[in-house]
């Protein structure tokens, strides 16, 4: 009876002291108690705001998948498991591809008159590609972007032929995502375990739910087709809209310092797609600092954010069902510590391949983009296995070509059963490297002795334990021959043989029109350039990092 509440009431008639005393005495309990009830009350709101988040994220869409590659495991390395660190709360490393849909469905009517309507500009073409690889052991992220005009292998059966730029890949209906994933795997080897595609729509109700961005504009810039127009520069708050155009932006003109004339005089980016690379990255730093200054990874705040974005999000349902976890394990990830690489490319204008006009491409640039990709995921490829055959058939219409690749990788150890010539779809042509489904390993121990534009492809008629080396004509083949380094390398000029290696290709003078896609302007970059990787014109390759120009936007400088 003497520690009921009432009977402690009654006995307070002392004096002053005693009455502190008692209640002092009863202040731990009664703050326990509300302590208790306190927490209570946070973890029902959190698990309703976490409810939320999880019936936000079923309203997300999903597209078929079925040639992802299962996490923890190589694309096409027969399921060998990853040799990385013991795995984090049941979470595996893995690499999401993320993918821009620049597809007009989901804009107003007045958004489709300035970017064009979804009647006329039907298909789907991928405007950003970049492979997000998550490591949970280190709790570590890290990008590596493909430029969407790199010109490669299509998956068997895509609609849009057997040889396209890699963006066209997206361009198969519902199955776009999954027709991409395919190219990816097959054409570098890299695993692809989950995809999130946003639209133009998208990114607009992203960057409008976190209340706009704030972006720092060293000079004027303008873009006639992405419709970005920054007159002054300074800092610009941009809603979604003007976020987009500058997204977007690929053909970008800059006012230089102290040069006052009209627009149309203005210099244009070089680079076009690369530079757009380069400020996407920027971007998305800006956006995903933003989103955490303003607390939107916080369930309380989450739902509302979630609510905006999620009608043009697409994903495939394994990440669906798993991207709480992501969320709540990689939410303290140090944005600006994220390393973002991109394949290293060369340039090739007005390109005509197979009889038709694709446009400007970019071509590879080997051994530099399968460097880049170890770097970014050492696990992404398997090792290399030495294939059982290799057959070598020129598409140059140079038999003396094939010979001379086949001796090359002969004396390298490779067993080289036949050399022959086959079609020529292009006057200048990357090699490929064909490989039986399952064994990118053995085409990667190929891919060792090549260099310059180079890439592998799947196919269904190269028997199992056979490469085949189509050979282009901006190629060199590395061989050892009597202790030495001897470098077969035919060129968009013919064939040589050289008895050094690498061969270096003489300096070569271009201008921006030859490194962009825009419209030419008599002020463009010009540079002498040098190449010891056989290119197109021997222009140097893209860098890997990508460097920023001074004209090129970045964060405000905070007060």
């Amino acid at each position: 009876m003497s520690d009921s509440p009432l009977h402690i009431a009654r006995k307070d008639t002392g004096t002053g002291q005693e009455v502190r005393a008692r209640s002092h005495g009863r202040w731990p309990r009664r703050f326990l108690v509300a302590v208790n009830v306190f927490v209570l009350l946070c973890l029902v709101a959190v698990g309703v705001a976490y409810g939320y988040v999880r019936y936000e994220i079923g309203r997300i869409a999903t597209a078929p998948s079925s040639r992802e590659t299962p996490e923890g495991h190589y694309s096409g390395g027969g399921n060998i498991p990853i040799p990385k660190a013991d795995l984090t709360g049941g979470l595996k490393p893995e690499n999401i591809l993320l993918i821009g849909n620049q597809t007009r469905q989901g804009l107003t009517p007045y958004e489709q008159r300035l970017f064009g309507s979804s009647l006329t500009l039907s298909g789907t073409l991928a405007d950003i590609i970049m492979i997000l690889h998550l490591d949970p052991a280190t709790d570590t992220a890290s990008l590596v972007s493909i430029p969407r005009d790199l010109f490669a292998p299509m998956p068997a059966g895509s609609p849009v032929g057997s040889y396209q730029k890699i963006d066209a890949a997206l361009n198969d209906g519902k199955n776009g995502p999954d027709n991409l994933i395919a190219a990816i795997q097959q054409d570098w080897g890299i695993p692809i375990n989950h995809f999130i595609e946003l639209n133009f729509n998208g990114l607009i109700n992203v960057i409008n739910a976190i209340g706009g961005i704030n972006v720092y504009f060293p000079d004027p810039v303008f873009d006639a087709y992405s419709l970005l127009n920054i007159p002054t520069p300074g800092c610009h708050h941009l809603n979604g809209f003007y976020a987009l155009t500058l997204v977007r932006s690929r053909h970008l003109q800059y006012e230089p310092p102290g040069v006052h004339e009209p627009v149309a005089d203005w210099p244009y980016d070089p680079e076009s797609d690369l530079a757009r690379i380069v400020r996407t990255h920027t971007f998305l730093k800006i956006v995903a600092d933003k989103i955490k200054k303003e607390g939107l990874a916080d369930p309380f705040r989450a739902p509302g954010f979630i609510s905006a974005i999620v009608g043009d999000i697409t994903v495939d349902s394994g990440l669906k069902s798993e991207l709480v976890k992501l969320v709540l394990h990689y939410r303290h990830v140090n944005i600006s510590s994220v390393a973002e690489t991109t394949l290293p490319t060369a340039p090739m204008n007005n390109y005509y391949f197979g009889g038709y006009g694709v446009g400007d491409v970019l071509f590879p640039v080997e051994p530099a983009d399968m460097n880049v990709i170890r770097a970014w995921d050492p696990s992404a490829l398997p090792a290399p296995v030495a294939p059982k055959t290799v057959n070598v058939q020129s598409i140059t219409g140079s038999y003396e070509a094939a010979v001379a690749a086949g001796q090359a990788l002969t004396s390298d150890g490779l067993h080289v059963a036949s050399t022959t010539t086959g079609t020529v779809p292009s006057s200048t042509t990357e090699t490929y490297v064909l490989y039986h489904q399952g064994q990118v390993a053995e085409a990667l121990d190929v891919m060792k002795y090549l260099s310059g534009a180079v890439m592998m492809e799947q196919s269904s008629s190269v028997p199992a334990g056979t490469v085949e080396v189509q050979l282009g004509n901006v190629v060199s083949v590395t061989s050892k021959l009597s202790g030495a380094s001897k470098t077969s390398t035919t060129t968009g000029l013919g064939t040589t043989t050289a008895t050094t290696a690498p061969t270096t290709t003489a300096p070569t003078t271009t201008s921006s029109t030859s490194r962009a896609s825009g419209p030419s302007s008599s002020k463009a970059h010009v540079a002498p350039t040098t190449t010891t990787v056989p290119t197109p014109g021997g222009i140097a390759p893209s860098s890997a990092t990508g460097t920023d120009q001074p004209w090129d936007p970045r964060a405000c400088p905070t007060s």
